[in-house]
């Protein structure tokens, strides 16, 4: 490999070599230090020849060896007797010398680095330019489509309203001539918006997969170098590439890590690196056969030019699954698995789950049948595995008798007051926090008044039996801080509705549905002591003769 040769790289250099310098005279002067010694002490350890040479400064008499300076009062001496005996060497300015020299080096470290930041102050430093066109080669060498056979909507569940959007993409890709001979502009470049691990990278290959076309895949940080002008010269020849492989695919995932709004940027290479994506969008023609494909989580931060019509302007946003879409998935993933599963009760308990999570779920649990030896995966060990896929897995807490009756109470004070309320409850752990993900689109007060009350029940209980606070429910005081902050911020119409008031009458009315339903945590929280985790389902009947 050439050497880099960077006209950034020579102060680079030199500033380094004087650091280094400027440190070893620091050292030097500082491993030297000058000790304090009596008239006596001074004049015996000179009679023994100890001293490699004595000099005189102002009021006192230095004299060195080869490890250590000492000095002492000239007035505290024979100096008649000194003079006489010894040779007085004159005094040399040899340590303030090196100071100076410190000092100076330091001072034109300083002054290189103010040059090259007014130079390029938007620039990093260590943006070195390559020697030649051949480092840029090797930058680029690495972009080759892919032709993806094993993606098709098929594959893909819970994504209807997706498949819609893009299916007349797939349609543009197979005959561009059929668009143009009706002159219909296809949009050169689709958004993927949406949370991580919904399937924005799988719908793209699926798009690719349909039309059997060239598939070029980048991430957005693969155009981010420290070499300058090196993404720039990778936007160019992937356009390039792409256009020659027509009709094609470009997919770029995490997009706004190159497209961030370039108020934002804090590197010129950057912005460069962004307004040759703009203008390679710009330079082909809508109905090449080229379609650019961006996926992002973040599309707040995305520069406004990258989003205006004629470049990504098409936009597909795609949310969290719903029940029936849930569904949908999971009898996917466990098309291929022998397994007794209710559809519907694992799509209930997988709320707030993305498709990706929810294929972890299904590997999860078929991996903990296999070990246990069961021709099935089931319920149960869909439940056994969940906590570990949302929560990761714990260790088990070393909890004395009085801590696991406090923790017990917590817990099964909140799943009583979750099940009341109306929130689907499968499961409830002695160590494990309770989720209440529910299904909604719309979030109405009321929604947020009953996660207040959730929140809040474990405090007011533990409060009630033992007329004390404990740190286990610091997380869910923060979460309902926050709600009834929330409420009082966007729901409130009433002028007199302030944060106390609201918080006021969700404990008072708290505190009446915990007296009310006492029997029923008193049932849990006994169960929970003894194995740990109650299945919803184990305690139903019981629990409905107490509500």
């Amino acid at each position: 490999m050439q050497p880099i040769k960077s006209k950034g790289l020579i102060p680079i250099i030199i500033t380094t070599i004087a650091i280094i310098v400027a440190i070893v005279i620091y050292v030097v002067i500082k491993s030297n230090p000058t000790t304090m010694m009596s008239g006596k002490k001074f004049m015996n350890e000179l009679k023994q020849g100890h001293y490699n040479s004595i000099y005189i400064k102002d009021n006192y008499v230095y004299a060195t060896t080869p490890t250590r300076n000492y000095r002492v009062l000239k007035y505290a001496i024979d100096l008649n007797n000194l003079y006489k005996n010894y040779p007085i060497s004159s005094y040399t300015k040899s340590s303030n010398l090196l100071i100076s020299i410190a000092v100076l080096i330091l001072f034109s470290i300083l002054v290189i680095l103010i040059v090259i930041l007014r130079r390029d102050k938007n620039s990093n430093i260590l943006n070195f330019q390559p020697s030649s066109s051949d480092d840029l080669e090797k930058i680029t060498e690495d972009i080759k489509p892919q032709l993806i056979t094993n993606y098709s909507f098929k594959n893909i569940a819970g994504v209807s309203d997706v498949k819609e959007d893009i299916k007349e993409i797939v349609e543009f890709l197979k005959n561009p001539i059929k668009f143009e001979r009706y002159n219909i502009r296809m949009p050169k470049g689709i958004l993927l918006i949406g949370p991580p691990g919904v399937g924005k990278t799988v719908i793209a290959k699926a798009i690719a997969s349909e039309a059997n076309v060239p598939f070029f895949y980048n991430s957005g940080a693969t155009f981010v170098h420290i070499y300058a002008g090196a993404g720039p010269k990778r936007v160019k020849e992937l356009f390039k590439k792409a256009q020659e492989s027509a009709p094609s695919i470009i997919f770029i995932d995490e997009i706004d890590s190159v497209g961030k709004s370039r108020d934002s940027l804090d590197s010129n290479e950057r912005e460069a690196t962004l307004n040759q994506l703009l203008v390679e969008i710009d330079g082909f023609n809508a109905n090449s056969g080229v379609v650019v494909i961006g996926a992002t989580n973040r599309v707040d931060v995305l520069d406004s030019a990258l989003l205006r019509p004629g470049r990504f302007d098409r936009r597909v946003h795609i949310s969290l699954p719903n029940l029936e879409e849930r569904e949908e998935i999971i009898k996917l993933y466990l098309k291929d698995k022998n397994h007794n599963i209710n559809y519907q009760e694992v799509g209930r308990l997988t709320a707030g789950f993305t498709p990706a999570t929810i294929e972890t779920l299904i590997n999860e649990a078929a991996i903990l049948a296999l070990k246990s030896n069961s021709l099935l995966i089931t319920i149960e060990h869909i439940y056994s595995v969940k906590d570990r896929v949302i929560y990761g897995k714990k260790r088990v807490s070393l909890l004395s008798p009085k801590e696991r009756e406090i923790k017990a109470n917590y817990q099964a004070s909140k799943a009583v007051m979750a099940i009341w309320l109306g929130f689907n409850i499968d499961k409830i752990n002695l160590l494990t926090p309770i989720n209440i993900v529910k299904d909604t689109t719309i979030v109405s007060k009321s929604l947020l008044l009953n996660k207040a009350k959730f929140y809040i029940s474990g405090k007011l209980y533990l409060h009630k039996i033992y007329n004390d606070t404990f740190n286990i429910s610091i997380y869910d005081s923060n979460r309902y801080n926050e709600i009834v902050d929330d409420i009082v911020r966007e729901y409130s119409i009433n002028q007199d509705e302030n944060i106390n008031s609201i918080s006021l009458a969700i404990e008072e009315d708290v505190k009446a549905i915990l007296n009310r339903l006492d029997s029923a945590i008193v049932l849990i929280s006994e169960k929970l002591q003894k194995q740990e985790i109650v299945l919803y389902s184990q305690i139903k009947e019981e629990l409905d003769e107490i509500f």
